[in-house]
Order: C-alpha cells, then sequence, then structure tokens
C-alpha cells in the first residue's frame, strides 16, 4: 500500500463465513461430546484444533493489511476445513456420530471452504501485476 490512508481496520465478524464458522464451533463442541472418554485427548482435541483453526486464520488473515499476507491466512483456513471434514470421516466411520450429524457438519464444512475459496479469487483478482 503506497497511501497509509487506504489502511482500514476490517472486521472479521462482518463476513457470512466467519458466522458459519462460528456455527460449524458450536456444532462441533457439541458432537465431542458423544465422543468416547478414550478420544478426549485424541480425535476430540484433533478437531476441536482443527475446527476453530478456520475461524481463526479466517480472523488473523482478515486482519492483515496486504493481499498476499490474507491470501495464505486464508490457504490456512481451507487445510483446516479439509482436516475437519477427514476428522468427520473418522468421527462416521467408527459410529461415533450419527449420519445426519455428520451430513450437517460435513455441509456446513463445505460451505465454508466454498466461501474460503471465493474469497481467495476475490483476493487473488486484486492483485497489483
Amino acid at each position: 500500500m503506497e497511501n497509509t490512508k487506504e489502511i482500514k481496520i476490517k472486521n472479521p465478524r462482518s463476513l457470512t463465513v466467519y458466522k458459519k464458522c462460528m456455527e460449524l464451533n458450536g456444532m462441533i463442541y457439541k458432537l465431542v461430546k458423544q465422543f468416547p472418554i478414550e478420544e478426549k485427548y485424541r480425535m476430540e482435541s484433533q478437531i476441536i484444533r482443527s475446527c476453530t483453526s478456520i475461524g481463526a486464520n479466517l480472523a488473523e488473515g482478515n486482519g492483515q493489511i496486504y493481499n498476499a499476507k490474507e491470501l495464505s491466512f486464508l490457504n490456512n483456513s481451507l487445510g483446516s476445513a479439509q482436516e475437519t471434514v477427514y476428522w468427520l470421516d473418522v468421527a462416521i466411520m467408527k459410529s461415533y456420530i450419527s449420519s445426519e450429524q455428520f451430513k450437517i457438519a460435513e455441509g456446513l464444512t463445505q460451505e465454508i471452504m466454498r466461501m474460503l475459496i471465493g474469497m481467495m479469487k476475490k483476493l487473488k483478482s486484486e492483485e497489483v501485476v
């Protein structure tokens, strides 16, 4: 940014995808309560970490001044979303969650990924050549 007057403080809470991340977090925290106790420090902590990382990276990226840095954080967010899908796959495979719970959580995660990709495409199109 050549002109510092162009720098604006962004608010990730105003983003629809941020709200979707918060919805997914609430859903995952409820789902893991069904997991067996032996998964407390294994799978449960992993899916919570990956899920919360989606929104955390989104928020951190949204706070960046430069598009390239924001893009990097969005890429991390997308990776965390993919990891969350993996843990949902494991949860359904082990019958820790129902197929209906899986369908809802996985669908919301896919929606978040589409939104993140849309944001990434928009940022890429704004890059100065």
